[in-house]
């Protein structure tokens, strides 16, 4: 930590970041599922078996994009090894322990990416900052004049509650998003995230997974066979979800999401009628600007 010409305490990415959770590229995709539940995490570092180097991140946006792809594969998780999911990674990026929290919101809004590494003295990471971290800080120091409607996302993607669970890691990976607000006369009823989709049994595919779903599944007997219907959507879905009223500042919205464990909230007018978004992005390029101004 540091003092600022005003003698206010200047935090930086080393104070405000977390240790990194990591296994081996040749680890499979079980082993990933667990420890992110274990640990209620969105990300994995991914290291080198030879010299235990980071090697590439998987979120569970990733996971999404990877399913959207393989919809049809029937494999057990315990087959899929991680290394699969860096075949289109993009690079890692890190950022020297001692550097300020704004160069490092302004990296990940110039490279689109939730975290960096934090490298030490000796160039070894061992821990990691988050957009998440970002605004944690945030919800506990407030956030000026900031209005929600400034900064959503206004073009929300959504879905029909009675629409196949199918669709959705197609859109996910189309729109490269987490989140999808389910509608219903132009209201939000539901959520469904990323987490939502990660795979609960066995296997990757929906059908053969469906164990995992099994309090979302409808089956009936067809000459003593077992007839499966689609999951729908309002099965899956997080019905009655948490909303924020578009004139609220962006620090209740910041709040929410921490106090929540959640990284996206519908926004909603007065009328109850959903008119966006707000998630972290968002409310990471309000901390950039809120920067700028000091």
């Amino acid at each position: 930590m540091s003092q600022n010409r005003n003698n206010k305490i200047v935090l930086n990415a080393f104070h405000v970041a977390k240790p990194l959770v990591s296994l081996e590229s040749n680890k499979n995709f079980l082993d990933a599922r667990n420890i992110m539940e274990r640990y209620y995490i969105k990300r994995i570092v991914i290291t080198s078996p030879e010299d235990k180097k980071p090697i590439g991140i998987i979120t569970e946006k990733d996971i999404g994009r990877f399913l959207s792809s393989h919809l049809d594969d029937k494999r057990n998780l315990e087959e899929v090894l991680l290394e699969e999911f860096l075949q289109d990674k993009k690079n890692l990026y890190a950022v020297n322990k001692n550097s300020s929290l704004g160069v490092c919101v302004q990296i990940m809004l110039d490279k689109n990416i939730s975290s960096l590494l934090i490298l030490d003295e000796k160039n070894h990471s061992n821990k990691i900052i988050t957009k998440t971290d970002l605004i944690a800080l945030i919800a506990t120091q407030g956030f000026g004049n900031f209005i929600v409607r400034e900064y959503m996302t206004k073009n929300v993607i959504s879905v029909s509650p009675e629409e196949d669970l199918s669709v959705i890691p197609s859109l996910m990976s189309q729109f490269k998003i987490s989140r999808i607000v389910v509608i219903k006369e132009d209201k939000p009823i539901g959520i469904i995230t990323s987490r939502d989709i990660i795979p609960k049994g066995k296997y990757l595919n929906f059908e053969t997974q469906s164990k995992g779903f099994k309090n979302a599944l409808n089956e009936k007997k067809t000459n003593d066979a077992k007839v499966r219907k689609p999951i729908m959507i309002k099965d899956m879905m997080t019905a009655d979800p948490l909303v924020i009223d578009e004139e609220a500042n962006l620090f209740e919205a910041a709040k929410i999401m921490i106090e929540n464990r959640i990284s996206g909230i519908p926004v909603i007018n007065k009328s109850q009628e959903i008119v966006g978004i707000i998630t972290k992005t968002d409310i990471i390029k309000a901390i950039a600007d809120m920067g700028k101004n000091e």
